[in-house]
């Protein structure tokens, strides 16, 4: 949310995306060195994590958590964490905070020439961000197996995103629901935000947070007695905030004392859980500018925030983990 706001972070990173281009017009100058190539080879396999990313503090710590988990799982591993976000990564170059673009992370493990390079996505859906990370950066560098065929190429592989399968929209719909099932037993309303894409061309991606709103409702109906759990976004138009007044309207008078719990349906408590879901009232903004706490909140609803991301469920990161492993194995494979 936070229209205004967003909207100059996005036009300061769009100058200084225009500033970099410029000065490389206006001179040629010697190629600057790689900081990835700073980080020594220790190990045959390379590992990187690539998430959206964020600034706050909070989420560093869920990161360093998904990074510890996955390192006891690749011990002889280089492990490193990227963002796909250039607006994160440009907020916190111009923080004077050094962090490495997959892009340059794709480039060094080349030139170390690794043996294995593991690529595993923290994204929820394979919309826009995964498709950036796949084609923009892994695919620049390398073949991703069973999919490219380039001849003269090194190989790499790229686990999927969380909401990839059937299978993978029950696994998290079974987890979360079950994660708020004092909640649901009651009566209660629980709604999850996630973000979504609002390009036409991501509705494949986009239809995966329809099909977990269906699961959760279906499992929490026939687990726990209520139905009353929703998903909404913050960017696909199907299924805006308005989405989630709608299907609120509808049981209003049912749910338990018209009270309502949000969590974020991404992997970190990062921006849009604290202002967009979560924030407080804030002056000089229009009321459908507000968070959706305040706005539930002026309809009359009880509303409890849970700060709590993806990252942080043990079973989420396996599901990752899963995702992972069955792309290394297809690989192997002849």
């Amino acid at each position: 949310m936070k229209k205004y706001y967003n909207l100059l972070l996005t036009l300061v990173a769009l100058a200084m995306t225009a500033m970099a281009f410029t000065a490389c017009d206006e001179e040629v100058k010697a190629p600057t060195q790689n900081p990835a190539d700073a980080f020594p080879k220790k190990h045959d396999t390379a590992l990187l994590l690539v998430t959206f990313g964020s600034t706050y503090d909070v989420p560093q710590q869920t990161f360093e958590k998904q990074k510890e988990f996955f390192q006891k799982q690749f011990p002889n591993t280089d492990l490193y964490l990227s963002y796909t976000s250039r607006i994160i990564i440009n907020r916190m170059q111009a923080q004077g905070k050094e962090f490495i673009p997959p892009a340059m992370w794709m480039q060094s493990f080349l030139k170390k020439n690794y043996k294995n390079v593991h690529i595993q996505s923290f994204h929820v859906i394979p919309g826009e961000e995964f498709t950036l990370l796949r084609d923009a950066y892994v695919k620049k560098e390398y073949n991703v197996k069973l999919v490219d065929d380039r001849k003269g190429r090194n190989d790499a592989v790229l686990g999927h995103p969380l909401l990839y399968s059937k299978e993978d929209i029950q696994k998290v719909a079974k987890i979360l629901v079950d994660d708020h099932k004092e909640h649901i037993q009651k009566g209660e309303a629980v709604a999850f935000m996630g973000h979504g894409n609002p390009e036409e061309n991501y509705e494949y991606a986009n239809q995966k947070y329809k099909m977990l709103e269906q699961e959760m409702q279906k499992y929490a109906k026939e687990n726990y007695g209520h139905g009353y759990v929703y998903v909404a976004t913050v960017d696909y138009p199907a299924m805006l905030f308005d989405y989630l007044v709608g299907e609120l309207k509808m049981v209003e008078d049912k749910v338990a004392n018209k009270k309502i719990h949000l969590q974020p349906l991404m992997t970190i408590v990062g921006d849009h859980a604290n202002n967009d879901m979560a924030g407080d009232y804030e002056k000089g903004e229009a009321d459908e500018d507000q968070s959706w706490k305040w706005q539930l909140e002026k309809k009359g609803w009880k509303v409890e925030t849970h700060m709590k991301g993806l990252g942080d469920y043990k079973e989420i990161n396996n599901i990752y983990l899963e995702h992972l492993k069955a792309a290394i194995a297809d690989g192997n494979k002849e």
